[in-house]
């Protein structure tokens, strides 16, 4: 189907349970998430029998680390698997390698330049918004893999949407026209913020592909932290480069 924030790529059921997310970047892009029911090793597995994970730490801020080299294979220590320390999002060019982050209701954003073979991971909540952080994975793919915006695909999963996400005061001086009052409600449409800063930044409308998903209405599916409370699970969200 067809949104205003382009085209929606699909969820489709990997084989040992979890989703893939298919319909955009390229072939040479696999991408995925887990479900209530599947853990992250497993839908690894799905992804790639030989593929090797590498996680941010998350700290709600807007740091990013590039993936030069593949950490060592499953089994060795040291990969259970690789936190990478300070950040909230990844970029790597090295085939076989899975970036992961974990999410109940913060975006998990996807990043791809699959004609330079580089693809990236991000975990954004409303701090990440303010500092810019879907905006600075973009100049993140310039600076290292001269990655024009324009060729850039993105996609955006399951995360709490507008329609849920219930805000105070002081989000109408952050985000501006994404708050919205109805009655005694104001919520703020965060997934809008990232399209605008990606937008904003130069990448496509149309290579901006959102799955819709709201974590909050549909918790027999995802996670949410404001439905469920702290000690929810997190979705694990990975994309690689085939091998």
């Amino acid at each position: 189907m067809l949104t205003e924030r382009g085209r929606a790529p699909h969820l489709t059921e990997a084989p040992g349970g979890g989703w893939r997310l298919s319909g955009w970047a390229s072939s040479r892009v696999v991408a995925g998430l887990t479900s209530r029911h599947v853990e992250a090793s497993r839908l690894l597995q799905d992804l790639h029998p030989s593929a090797t994970m590498v996680e941010a730490e998350q700290v709600h801020g807007s740091s990013i680390a590039v993936i030069a080299h593949a950490p060592p294979p499953a089994g060795m220590a040291g990969n259970t698997p690789t936190a990478v320390p300070g950040c909230d999002a990844l970029l790597t060019h090295v085939a076989g390698v899975a970036l992961g982050v974990r999410t109940a209701d913060c975006l998990p954003l996807f990043f791809a330049d699959p004609g330079r073979g580089a693809v990236g991971i991000a975990h954004v909540g409303w701090r990440g918004l303010v500092g810019h952080l879907p905006a600075r994975v973009v100049a993140a793919f310039r600076h290292v893999y001269q990655t024009w915006p324009r060729e850039l695909a993105v996609a955006i999963g399951p995360a709490i949407r507008a329609c849920c996400y219930e805000v105070g005061p002081e989000f109408a001086g952050q985000f501006g026209p994404f708050v919205q009052e109805r009655g005694a409600r104001r919520t703020c449409d965060l997934v809008g913020v990232a399209v605008d800063q990606l937008r904003r930044c130069g990448v496509r409308t149309g290579q901006i592909l959102d799955t819709g998903q709201c974590t909050a209405c549909d918790v027999q599916r995802w996670y949410s932290l404001r439905q469920e409370g702290p000690a929810t699970g997190r979705l694990t969200s990975l994309i690689m480069l085939r091998p």
